[in-house]
């Protein structure tokens, strides 16, 4: 073994003795500053999802996971939304929202709700709605 690499192998173990110690330190503070919820500590649960034509009638049931949410909109991608806001779910509440979504033409497939909960953010709900069955027979008619 040379001087040059013996050298090189003492500078090697001396910057891994000093970066290792720092590296474990470092780490814990980062894995804190992550730590916790990115979206709303809320759970919904999709209680009716009726389609009639281009509309469709949305129940959902709120239940909060953590402290006060103020539910301020719903949106969805290419339709109009009607509903009755701001409503407000507390911890281990059931809330339940109705909601009016109209489209320019009936959705094919599921559907994704933008729930918007201010500067708590927002969550996304998919919902696949069920067309209204005609349960008239003629002799209702």
């Amino acid at each position: 073994m040379t001087l040059r690499s013996s050298h090189m192998i003492r500078h090697s173990r001396v910057i891994i003795a000093v970066l290792a110690p720092l590296s474990v330190c470092g780490f814990p503070l980062a894995t804190e500053a992550h730590d916790g919820p990115h979206s709303p500590a809320m759970m919904a649960r999709v209680e009716r999802a009726v389609m009639a034509g281009a509309q469709v009638d949305i129940r959902l049931t709120l239940t909060g996971l953590g402290g006060p949410l103020v539910l301020q909109a719903i949106a969805v991608p290419g339709a109009s939304v009607q509903f009755d806001g701001p409503v407000t779910v507390s911890f281990a509440q059931d809330v339940t929202v109705s909601a009016t979504l109209t489209f320019a033409k009936p959705p094919q497939g599921a559907i994704t709700l933008l729930l918007d909960f201010g500067v708590a953010g927002q969550g996304a709900v998919t919902v696949i709605p069920s067309l209204v069955q005609n349960t008239l027979s003629r002799k209702d008619l």
